[in-house]
């Protein structure tokens, strides 16, 4: 079973550790391949390294990057046959068997439904000594299933958008969620053709309309246990800090500059979640966004939390049993 790895990687020293960590903590090597789109000053030189005929790499000048979306959407054009696909973060090592403990958990999950989409924010990683590769592992002996909210403080804070945390269940149980995590997303490849990444968002709001897009179209958000993945959510040591594609010294040689992007991003946003957008970077036509409010407590279309104990503290979403199948109207 093939699985194509995105990673869209901005300035990020980073990059080679995590393509590296999932190449030789995979079980089956042979069936991984990299789509990666490298938005540096400096070009990666593949051709000695093991895994060379594994990769298919762009590089792009920094100053031609328009953003995570944009990159995330040109990496998936460079899957071929794989039969899942695996979207993380150009800071993310991986445990050993990561591949086989995926894999068993999708098809297991398939058994009951139909579209499974795996998502979660991973456990976190510091960096100890960059130069002698050494990475501590945050909260490696929480084992636990982690849920993904919305964080009460900042529900709506930028007119649509609401940022977004990940919270420990204290449980190995599988939950059905309704948020996806842009730096560890796992499904069959089958859903980059019904659900592919728009490249005319920027930045945010990218996982709040991938969320909503994935549902209206018929697929499942699914939680599970010890995500085999950790991502560097910390501020890295001098040596290997990464610049953002919004810093004003990366922006100020741009034609186009990030402030543009973000503007013409959010109307974007706003056609998509009134159903304006009819192509396939809108929304789908087997679920409705008044399914959504029903399922998840949020409101999307005025802006409004109706049930905080579904959107903010999972509490009622953790009573489901996540084999059954969606109703058409969640009453509790």
């Amino acid at each position: 079973m093939k699985i194509f790895i995105s990673i869209a990687s901005y300035q990020d020293l980073l990059l080679p550790i995590t393509i590296n960590s999932a190449f030789t903590n995979a079980k089956f090597k042979e069936n991984l391949r990299f789509g990666i789109i490298d938005q540096c000053k400096v070009k990666l030189d593949f051709s000695k390294a093991k895994l060379k005929d594994q990769i298919s790499y762009v590089h792009i000048d920094p100053k031609d990057a328009r953003g995570p979306c944009w990159a995330r959407a040109n990496a998936q054009t460079l899957m071929q046959d794989e039969e899942y696909f695996l979207q993380v973060d150009s800071h993310t090592v991986f445990e050993k068997d990561w591949d086989e403990y995926l894999i068993q958990y999708i098809q297991m999950i398939k058994k009951y439904a139909k579209n499974p989409v795996i998502s979660a924010y991973p456990r976190g990683f510091e960096i100890v000594d960059f130069e002698k590769k050494v990475f501590r592992k945050l909260q490696e002996d929480d084992h636990s299933t982690h849920v993904m909210t919305v964080d009460s403080e900042k529900a709506f804070k930028d007119d649509y958008f609401s940022m977004q945390k990940g919270l420990p269940s204290q449980s190995k149980e599988i939950y059905k969620g309704f948020l996806i995590s842009a730096g560890f997303l796992f499904s069959e490849s089958k859903m980059i053709e019904d659900v592919p990444y728009d490249p005319y968002l920027y930045f945010e709001g990218e996982e709040t309309t991938m969320s909503l897009r994935l549902f209206t179209n018929g697929y499942d958000v699914f939680h599970i246990p010890k995500i085999p993945v950790f991502h560097c959510y910390v501020d890295y040591s001098n040596l290997a800090k990464r610049p953002m594609h919004w810093n004003e010294d990366e922006d100020k040689d741009r034609s186009v500059k990030w402030t543009d992007l973000q503007a013409k991003s959010k109307k974007r946003i706003e056609r998509i979640i009134k159903n304006d957008l009819t192509n396939i970077y809108g929304l789908g036509s087997i679920r409705t966004l008044s399914e959504y409010k029903d399922f998840t407590g949020i409101d999307i279309k005025n802006k409004k939390i109706i049930d905080g104990e579904k959107a903010f503290t999972f509490k009622k979403l953790f009573a489901l049993d996540w084999k059954q199948p969606a109703k058409k109207n969640f009453i509790w």
